[in-house]
């Protein structure tokens, strides 16, 4: 069984990527196997990366790879026949699959099934904007943001449906099955999604060894607007900007982190009755014992955008930024 998960982003998929690449042993003796092939950026399997490269690869038109790789996926699947083989990388949603077919898994001849996580509409817009505004992005800030978002909700009907996007993967791959799941953490194979995606697998969730660090906290929108300042401009590339990042995660200031403080109670409700009718196929034919395929949001956010104060925490937020370049 060969296994397409292609995210969607931020649904923990870079914490599942980098303990499945760290956890070859437990995965052979559990009947799994994290592909190679995609992996090696074509130095050679003594240099695996986390995630797999292809979907970078295929934006470029496989300018590049290596003569042979597509021959190699397929090799590395048939020796290990009887075995979940994982291929994964956040950045083939909603791409066109098409050419990843083509080159590599027609050549396969293990059963195909695309797994995916579905987030809550609204924590998604509220991920993809912290993500952007972090890493110095165009986002014309929150507000206008919301904005665009929620304007493309009402003239786009193919944003956010994911049944289109099943629709779509179909066409592009023949004969895939997608096995979707919904990212929520209280329904998840003990709360976390490195056990609960094993379980998916056959793996008894008790048995899959979890990381000591917990998972990191979200940035609030201030300290994440703060972050996005310290780009190339300021002459901090994206190694140095994340690993400012990952200093603040690890900071402990309780002013640094938020949630639900990116759109206002009444843009969060908006946006998911708006596309929780526009899933309403889909989740009849993945998920038919669910009313809504999400709960509610809850109304109490921590920090409203516009709350008093924003302005002196987007200042502690850059202060403490300049604190830890500085230290480092």
């Amino acid at each position: 069984m060969l296994w397409l998960h292609i995210g969607m982003p931020k649904t923990g998929t870079t914490a599942l990527q980098g303990w499945l690449h760290s956890h070859a042993d437990f995965l052979r003796d559990h009947g799994v196997r994290y592909l190679a092939t995609g992996r090696d950026r074509g130095s050679g399997t003594g240099r695996l990366i986390c995630h797999n490269a292809l979907a970078v690869a295929m934006s470029r038109a496989w300018h590049g790879q290596p003569e042979g790789d597509a021959e190699a996926m397929a090799s590395e699947v048939a020796a290990h026949e009887g075995a979940h083989c994982i291929l994964s990388s956040e950045m083939f949603f909603g791409r066109d699959l098409a050419p990843l077919h083509q080159r590599y898994l027609s050549r396969i001849g293990a059963p195909l099934r695309v797994f995916v996580y579905l987030r809550r509409f609204d924590d998604f817009i509220e991920a993809d904007y912290k993500q952007r505004a972090k890493n110095s992005l165009p986002t014309g800030g929150a507000e206008r943001f919301v904005a665009e978002r929620l304007a493309r909700i009402e003239s786009d009907p193919d944003y956010l449906d994911f049944g289109t996007a099943f629709d779509q993967v179909r066409a592009q791959l023949p004969g895939a099955e997608i096995v979707p799941r919904l990212y929520l953490r209280d329904e998840m194979a003990d709360g976390n999604v490195i056990p609960d995606f094993l379980s998916v697998l056959g793996v008894n969730p008790e048995t899959v060894p979890l990381p000591k660090v917990a998972a990191n906290r979200s940035l609030s929108r201030v300290a994440s607007e703060a972050l996005g300042l310290f780009d190339e401009r300021a002459g901090y590339d994206k190694k140095a900007r994340r690993r400012l990042g990952r200093a603040l995660q690890a900071s402990g200031d309780a002013r640094l982190y938020a949630s639900g403080d990116v759109l206002t109670p009444e843009e969060r409700a908006h946006i998911n009755d708006t596309l929780e009718a526009r899933n309403t196929a889909m989740r009849a034919e993945f998920f038919p014992g669910r009313e809504r395929l999400f709960p509610a949001a809850a109304t109490s956010a921590e920090r409203v955008r516009g709350y008093p104060g924003e302005l002196e925490d987007f200042h502690h937020a850059v202060r403490t930024i300049l604190r830890i370049a500085r230290a480092g």
